[in-house]
């Protein structure tokens, strides 16, 4: 049965599906850039110069099935991403799988978005 949610409208609630990886149960994503600041004689701070964006993902799913996606494979896109990857990269940086004698098995994933790599 799907949430029925009382208040203001326009918010948007739990996750949708990421397919055949599994019962989403959480997903981040955060935007990252570095950056480069030039200082004068007194230290003050001139000018900046930002560079390198990247977008980092991480996402738990109960697992429905096998999976066999290692570290270091591709993703071709995520549903819950708020980001298009477009014509870059995403690439998986991370897999743990979690089992417990009280708990379902669970697949967590960290991943980076590379916008300027294809």
């Amino acid at each position: 049965m799907a949430a029925v949610t009382i208040g203001t409208s326009n918010l948007t609630f739990a996750t949708v599906s990421e397919g055949s990886i599994g019962l989403v149960q959480s997903f981040s994503e955060a935007r990252n850039i570095e950056k480069n600041e030039v200082r004068n004689n007194s230290g003050d701070i001139v000018a900046v110069g930002y560079y390198n964006a990247t977008t980092s993902y991480s996402l738990s799913v109960a697992l429905i099935g096998a999976y066999a996606v290692t570290a270091g494979a591709a993703l071709a896109a995520l549903a819950n991403a708020t980001t298009a990857i477009g014509s870059g990269s995403l690439r998986i940086d991370s897999i743990t799988i979690n089992k417990s004698n009280d708990a379902f098995v669970t697949l967590d994933i960290s991943a980076t978005g590379y916008p300027n790599v294809s």
